[in-house]
Order: C-alpha cells, then sequence, then structure tokens
C-alpha cells in the first residue's frame, strides 16, 4: 500500500506567533504547555461526565435509576464525590513504605495523561487538537502506559498488606499476558500504515479504508487486551474486591484513592480513542467518506479537494465524528462491567497465551502478505484464521476436567 501524507494534521499553523510555537524546556514550546494545561482539565472534567454516565448505564442495565438527588438528574453527583474525596483524612499505615507509598498514585495517573497528547482529534478550525503526533508514537502507546503497571505493582508491595501484594503479584502476572498480543497488534498496524505514526495510520485510512475491515482479529484482540489492560470486567482480577478486597491500592484513602480511579476512568476514554484513531479512521465519519461529494466531509461540487475551505469544514466536523465513534466504544466497556462475570486469573492467561498470542502472530502474518500479495490471499487467511480461532473457542467451552478418582462425600454433621 503506497504511503500517503496528508499534511493538514502535522504543521504549525501559520497564523501562531514565535513566541508560542519556539522550542523551549524539553523541546515543548509555551504552547505545547498551554496545550498540556488545557488537556489536563479536558480529562478531569470528562471524568466526572464518564462516571455519571457509567452509573446511569448499571443503573438501567440493573433495572434502577441510577444517581438522581444532587443536581439536574444526578448530574452533580460526581463533583459531590470529587468534593468527599478531597476532605476526607489522608491515611498512611505504619507498615507502609511512606515515600514510594505517596508516589504510586501519581504513577498511575501521569502515564495515561502523557499518552492523551498523541491522540489525533482532528482539527477544529483553527486550531490543531493534536498536541504531539510524532513519528514514533506507536511505540510511545505501548511504552508509556506500560509504566502504570510498575505504578500498581509499587503501590501493592509498598501498603505493607498482604491483600495488596497479592493484587501486585496478580497485576504482574496479568500485565505479562495481555501485553504481548497488544504490541504484536499494533506492529500489523504499523505494517498497513507503513510508518509507527499513529497520526499517519489515521491518514492511510482515510486515503483507504478503515483498518477494523482489514483487521478483523487485530480489533478483536485490541479491544480485549485494552480491557485487560484498564483492569475492567471481566478482567478485573487485581482488584477483585470478593476475593482480595480492593487489590493494589485497598490502603489509600481520600484523593489518593481518588487518584486510582481518576486514572481508570481516564484509560477507558483513551484506549476507545486509540482504538477509533488505529481501527476506525479518527476523524472520518465512515468508510470512503473522503471520497464522496458530501458537504461538510469531502469534496463540495464546485469546490476542488484542496481547496482550504473544504478541509477546514471537514476538518471540523471531524473532531465531533471522532468523539461520537470513541463514546461508542467507551459505552460498550462500560456495558461489559455490569453484563459479564469476572474470570479467573488462569483463564486470562488461557486466553491470552493459547488464544490471542497465536492470533494476533497470524494476524501479523497475514497483514505482510496483504501487503505483498494483495487481498484475496489475505482475505482466505483472514477466514481460516477465524474458522480456526471458532473451533478452538467451541472445544475450550466444552472441555471437562480429568477424571482423578478423587470423589466428594458429604458427612453428616454431629447432633
Amino acid at each position: 500500500m503506497e504511503q500517503v501524507r496528508l499534511p493538514h494534521l502535522f504543521p504549525v499553523p501559520e497564523w501562531m506567533p514565535g513566541f508560542l510555537v519556539a522550542p523551549g524546556i524539553g523541546g515543548f514550546s509555551l504552547g505545547d504547555f498551554i496545550a498540556l494545561f488545557i488537556l489536563l482539565n479536558f480529562i478531569l472534567g470528562f471524568v466526572m461526565f464518564e462516571i455519571w454516565l457509567e452509573r446511569k448505564i448499571g443503573g438501567h442495565i440493573q433495572l434502577r435509576r441510577g444517581p438522581l438527588p444532587v443536581g439536574p438528574h444526578g448530574a452533580l453527583q460526581s463533583p459531590a464525590d470529587v468534593l468527599k474525596l478531597l476532605t476526607k483524612e489522608d491515611l498512611t499505615p505504619n507498615t507502609a513504605d511512606k515515600r514510594i507509598f505517596k508516589m504510586a498514585p501519581y504513577l498511575i495517573f501521569i502515564p495515561v495523561f502523557l499518552t492523551y497528547i498523541v491522540i489525533p482529534w482532528g482539527g477544529l478550525w483553527p486550531f490543531n487538537l493534536t498536541v504531539r503526533p510524532f513519528d514514533l508514537s506507536l511505540i510511545y502507546i505501548v511504552a508509556i502506559p506500560s509504566i502504570q503497571g510498575l505504578g500498581m505493582v509499587v503501590a501493592g508491595w509498598s501498603s505493607g498488606n498482604k491483600y495488596s501484594l497479592l493484587g501486585a503479584a496478580r497485576v504482574v502476572a496479568q500485565f505479562i499476558s495481555y501485553e504481548l498480543p497488544m504490541v504484536v497488534t499494533l506492529l500489523s498496524i504499523g505494517i498497513l500504515a507503513e510508518s509507527l505514526s499513529v497520526a499517519q495510520a489515521v491518514e492511510t485510512q482515510r486515503a483507504s479504508t478503515w483498518f477494523m475491515f482489514l483487521q478483523p482479529v487485530g480489533f478483536f484482540i485490541f479491544i480485549i487486551t485494552m480491557m485487560s489492560e484498564m483492569h475492567r470486567t471481566p478482567f478485573d482480577i487485581a482488584v477483585a474486591e470478593s476475593e482480595i478486597v480492593g487489590g493494589p491500592f485497598i490502603e489509600y484513602s481520600g484523593m489518593r484513592w481518588g487518584i486510582f480511579f481518576l486514572a481508570e476512568f481516564a484509560a477507558v476514554f483513551l484506549n476507545a480513542c486509540l482504538a477509533v484513531a488505529l481501527f476506525m479512521g479518527g476523524p472520518e465519519l465512515f468508510p470512503f467518506a473522503e471520497r464522496l461529494p458530501i458537504p461538510g466531509i469531502s469534496g463540495i461540487p464546485g469546490i476542488s479537494a484542496d481547496s482550504t475551505l473544504l478541509r477546514q469544514v471537514g476538518d471540523s466536523m471531524g473532531v465531533f465524528f471522532f468523539f461520537g465513534k470513541a463514546m461508542t466504544i467507551m459505552v460498550l466497556v462500560q456495558w461489559a462491567r455490569f453484563a459479564l462475570p469476572r474470570i479467573r486469573i488462569d483463564q486470562l492467561t488461557d486466553l491470552a497465551w493459547k488464544f490471542l498470542l497465536p492470533a494476533s502472530f497470524a494476524n501479523l502474518i497475514l497483514t505482510a502478505v496483504y501487503q505483498q500479495f494483495g487481498f484475496y490471499p489475505f482475505a482466505a487467511g483472514i477466514g481460516l484464521v477465524l474458522i480456526t480461532l471458532g473451533i478452538m473457542a467451541i472445544s475450550y467451552r466444552n472441555r471437562r476436567p480429568a477424571d482423578n478418582g478423587i470423589r466428594l462425600v458429604s458427612v453428616p454433621r454431629a447432633a
């Protein structure tokens, strides 16, 4: 596939003054720091909306109404919870390693926040909403969020609590299981885009078609592994309340406890945005929309495809399309929390090592086949992979434990 570079996501707007875009601390300009400040406040505000939405979704799934009394239709319940957390006492156990204990929540949230800077939201004229669309962003979105796993381990170990330590051990097992299939799937995206840039992957999809149609197996693997990365149901093994009380952050209180959940909910929307950017065309409304004469999306009769007006109108609408698709993925993740049961740690490792990892390698090989030999051999290979995965899933579901001769005998209770 020929690499396509449409330049309108990349350059600095000409109207911005020099002092805003001149490189400063760490290569970041003053404009970058302003963008980071705006992004941080957007994340904090959006997380409160996301928590309210998840409560409402859970309420309707469980045949109840969710939060209602605080604010119109319960809209102020999340700000009220934040105020409560800010005023609660911040406790530190006597047996904890105090410095590391206090540092761990920031190791959880900061990587999530930093990953947002490479999201290609599109444009909202005259602003470019991508903070840093650099060339190695596919590697960046794997390397930076992996610090979260370190933060969870540090939180569990430093608490001086056996339940927290057990949760940290589960984090390690879960991290090793899902990370490899995710990395191999992202390599397949890099092959299709012929680049390690998330923004370039978006531009390639706008010039051809969405990668979720070329990579159905990869899209499925990415959704599963991203839910495991966020420790969301059915993969909330490390924070299982019914087994280990609360996982690595059981000893935290007040706003330090709140930072863990701030990072979790921020990661839900982050991964939904990554799914949209990598597999669903980014700001594009639907596949091939760039090629159709639809006003505000692509060509307008009488206006050339390179028209500045066309680009401004299309980009300004694209950011709303991006948010709409990301919200759809986010709602599906929230729905799964209230509809699916938690799986065991051995079931997670079985799923990752026996199904997802082989499927991700098969998907990588088929992607190379597509690039080299075209669509039809690739489509035949995808069909074979899907059939094989279906057979494996059915056989796994119908398996029975081996008969080891052990029988459970009920003993009558003594009088």
